[in-house]
């Protein structure tokens, strides 16, 4: 091994360096040599030091070339191990993504940089004012596409906004590319004031929901080209273009079964011959005989879109003199024709049936639940069957989809109650909760909160208590619980839901800071708890009208949202290891588009011109 000569003493040149090649390179200046002053003699501790450091080197010349090597690789490998254990368990920890769909650009600093610009107004609205016309791009569709609907923004009567388009657009959030556009009002057949859209995962097709001031339409539209290849439609005085089917979708077709409630797929009246709410009438399955290009029964109903999902979309008839001229129910008398339809086939509903005004309808996936009288029930759009849904829970006022299936909370018995049911409608658990909620679900965790600031996780396949823990409101200590000022319970708790991961993210707000009419002050703590366990990952303080909408691999994103226009909504950026605020920007000023496209963050102008927004830098995978 080479050697580097030993230094002089005399004031001369200091000793050289060998470099890996073997030649000489000049020494480095020795940091711990001082030119203050005069030297000093050493003190008895370092001349101990100096002892012991030269019986080492003398120690170290007397053994032989491969042992001094052997010794060289074994410090080396230790040395390395200990920066390795040592990088680990300083570094910051990050929840592993559970919901890759989810995911968003993982921008640790403001976004500096445009990655590309699209003129959405020239491509989906030619003709329009700017302010007329609204722009969303918030469905997505693969790991990179978004569909974008238009919305009509400011429209009431002599705005010189009523023709604003109702079209659809592909467009690939990666590159700002406008794949195709469809203008799906046209095809339907009425004025639209907005759309809205989801995508069926087994065909790939996108069920689009037109709504106007009175009544809706609704297409399936196939994502790949933008072809409409299908249609359902009111009337032809609702806009209709097309004969519209006349019939019930349950007399005289074949398959058809006209139910009198002996089967258990439907209740009859009852015995005072009050209105129960629903009619046994047509509610069987049927094949019907539609033809897609209409279902009203007759020319004086409107359709309207009563609830879309992935899978399925069902849809009502109603008199058009419920309806004022701005579209606000004037009557809530007579009944109504309500059709299930799966999202592959809307020639034919799977289900019809009569009901009372101002039913309460809730789709998840193919099952319809339908809250009515003392017997609620639950359809299957795949074939049409009808339950009594089970769990014995009356006024359901919560709906999310859970493991194919569907949890639903509200009241059994008068108490707070959550039930859990499979694809097929069949009961998996019911638990009792402890208020009235509206959870947050994803495939680890069902967590519920309630006032006072306890928030309970609940398994998705047992309804088992996982955890439950109090968090504590902003700037509050102590654990004496009486309300008083060192109480640490909090007023209010929110829990959120759609981000890429399964932690519970819960809120906690401080009773002071509710009644700030602008929500600017920071008085909302969001706490990140563990999914499995509820321990607490990070904490972070936010702006009371805020919400967390996304998350990335390492930074979380919350949005304040101001209905009022008066202040700029924004967006705040912050580390998911430690909840620290990464940065904030100001959101698209009285647009109430996403923040994200895909996972693009985005900007849109008043003008309909969209920005995808980038920092410049990406991450190490």
């Amino acid at each position: 091994m080479w050697e580097g000569a030993p230094a002089r003493s005399d004031g001369g040149p200091r000793a050289v360096d060998v470099d890996d090649a073997g030649d000489l390179a000049p020494a480095a200046p020795d940091p711990a040599v001082s030119t203050a002053g005069p030297l000093r003699p050493p003190g008895r501790a370092s001349s101990a030091l100096t002892g012991v450091a030269r019986a080492a080197a003398a120690r170290w010349r007397r053994l032989a070339p491969t042992r001094r090597v052997a010794g060289l690789l074994g410090a080396t490998a230790l040395v390395a191990a200990l920066v390795a254990v040592g990088g680990v368990a300083a570094g910051p920890e990050y929840a592993p993504v559970a919901r890759a769909s989810f995911e968003v650009d993982d921008l640790r600093t403001a976004p500096t940089a445009t990655a590309w610009s699209t003129d959405l107004r020239s491509a989906l609205a030619p003709g329009a004012e700017a302010d007329c016309v609204g722009f969303d791009g918030s469905t997505r569709l693969g790991d990179d596409d978004v569909l974008v609907t238009t919305s009509a923004q400011g429209y009431v009567p002599d705005s010189g906004c009523e023709d604003a388009p109702g079209r659809l657009a592909r467009l690939d959030a990666r590159t700002g590319e406008v794949l195709w556009v469809a203008d799906v009002a046209e095809a339907v057949g009425v004025d639209a004031i907005g759309l809205q859209a989801s995508v069926d995962p087994a065909t790939g097709d996108a069920l689009v929901a037109v709504q106007s001031i009175v009544g809706s339409g609704l297409a399936r539209i196939d994502t790949e080209t933008g072809e409409v290849r299908e249609v359902l439609r009111g009337p032809p005085d609702d806009g209709a273009t097309d004969q519209v089917d006349e019939s019930d979708g349950s007399d005289g077709a074949e398959g058809s079964d006209e139910s009198d409630g002996s089967d258990g797929s439907a209740t009859g009246g009852t015995a005072d011959g009050s209105d129960p709410g629903y009619d046994p009438e047509g509610s069987g399955p049927s094949t019907g005989t539609g033809t897609g290009t209409g279902t009203g029964s007759s020319t004086g109903t409107v359709l309207q879109v009563e609830g879309l999902s992935t899978t399925a979309v069902v849809v009502s008839e109603q008199p058009v003199e419920r309806f004022s001229d701005g579209g606000a129910a004037v009557s809530q008398g007579g009944r109504s024709l309500y059709r299930l339809y799966r999202a592959d086939d809307l020639s034919a509903p799977t289900w019809t049936g009569n009901a009372g005004a101002g039913l309460s309808v809730r789709l998840v996936g193919d099952l319809l639940v339908i809250d009515v009288g003392d017997e609620p029930l639950v359809v299957d759009a795949r074939d049409g069957a009808v339950e009594p849904l089970p769990g014995g829970l009356r006024n359901v006022e919560s709906w999310a989809a859970s493991l194919d299936g569907v949890v639903l909370s509200g009241r059994a018995g008068g108490e707070p109650t959550m039930v859990s049911l499979d694809s097929d409608g069949a009961l998996r658990w019911s638990a009792r909760l402890p208020s009235t909620s509206y959870p947050s679900v994803t495939d680890s965790c069902i967590s519920v909160t309630v006032p006072g600031g306890e928030v309970t996780c609940l398994d998705p396949r047992t309804g088992d208590e996982l955890w439950s823990r109090t968090l504590q409101a902003p700037g509050r200590g102590g654990d004496d619980g009486d309300g008083g000022p060192g109480s640490g319970e909090a007023e209010q708790v929110q829990a959120y839901f759609g981000t890429a991961t399964d932690d519970v993210l819960a809120a906690v707000v401080d009773a002071d800071e509710q009644g700030d009419p602008s929500g600017l002050d920071r008085g909302k703590e969001v706490h990140a708890l563990a999914a499995l366990s509820g321990d607490e990952r990070w904490v972070t303080e936010l702006p009371v009208a805020s919400y967390v909408i996304a998350t990335s691999r390492t930074t979380g994103y919350a949005a304040t949202f101001f209905p009022s226009g008066r202040d700029t909504p924004t967006l705040i950026a912050f580390d998911l290891s430690d909840g620290r605020t990464l940065w904030t920007i100001e959101l698209s000023s009285g647009s109430f588009t996403s923040a994200f496209w895909g996972p693009t963050l985005v900007r849109v102008d008043p003008d309909g011109v969209v920005h995808g927004l980038t920092t410049g830098v990406e991450l190490a995978g």
